[in-house]
């Protein structure tokens, strides 16, 4: 079973993940509020057990800096959850800001077990192929040398152009929070956080996908 994003960011968070802020919105009216309280520009997605991959359905809609465009692009989706899916919920989060855009996952592995997967994300995740892994269980000392075979870890950790270098103390504790959050519940099969934004002030994971069993 696949969770809809605001159920695994609720699960997320509840095991002290650093999640981006998350509302779920069932009214334009209570979209307008949320985004008062969250501060514009604001994202609007299709939070989806069915749809996961939210961009290819047009499920996704950034940097909504107005109410106007909020009252456009409620209605859109709106309209797309009536058509695609109609338990899935409508849900909002403030832009996650600038950051090197970087990938966590974790599998359990017919083969090798549980493992944990790092590396660069959003769509460089597939263009690249940039990842390390670990089987778990695994430490500090683990995941620091699983860092730095990664290609693009020098670029990342020095801080490339204009992005700020990536903390390794943000990446390392990300990591164990993931780790001991699988370990804990064998009930997870799958997780995918994509993208963590890694800025100034550490790792914010804006979307992730869990699966159950």
């Amino acid at each position: 079973m696949i969770l809809p994003e605001h159920e695994a960011n609720r699960m997320l968070a509840s095991a002290g993940v650093p999640m981006i802020p998350l509302r779920a919105v069932r009214s334009v009216d209570e979209a307008l509020k949320e985004a008062t309280m969250l501060g514009y520009p604001v994202a609007l997605k299709l939070s989806s057990a069915i749809h996961t991959h939210k961009t290819e359905v047009g499920g996704v809609i950034l940097s909504i800096g107005e109410a106007s465009e909020l009252r456009e692009a409620f209605a859109r989706l709106n309209g797309l959850r009536d058509r695609l899916d109609p338990d899935a919920v409508l849900i909002m989060e403030p832009m996650a800001g600038v950051g090197a855009e970087c990938f966590v996952g974790f599998q359990r592995h017919p083969q090798f077990g549980p493992v944990v997967s790092f590396g660069l994300g959003g769509i460089s995740l597939e263009l690249f192929k940039d990842v390390a892994f670990r089987l778990l269980p695994a430490g500090e000392a683990d995941f620091r040398e699983m860092l730095s075979e990664l290609k693009c870890w020098p670029a990342l950790r020095a801080g490339f152009r204009n992005l700020a270098p990536v903390d390794e103390e943000s990446v390392v504790g990300l990591l164990l929070q993931v780790a001991d959050l699988a370990m804990s519940r064998p009930d997870i099969g799958e997780m995918d956080l994509n993208p963590v934004i890694m800025g100034i002030r550490g790792a914010i994971v804006a979307d992730a996908t869990i699966v159950m069993g």
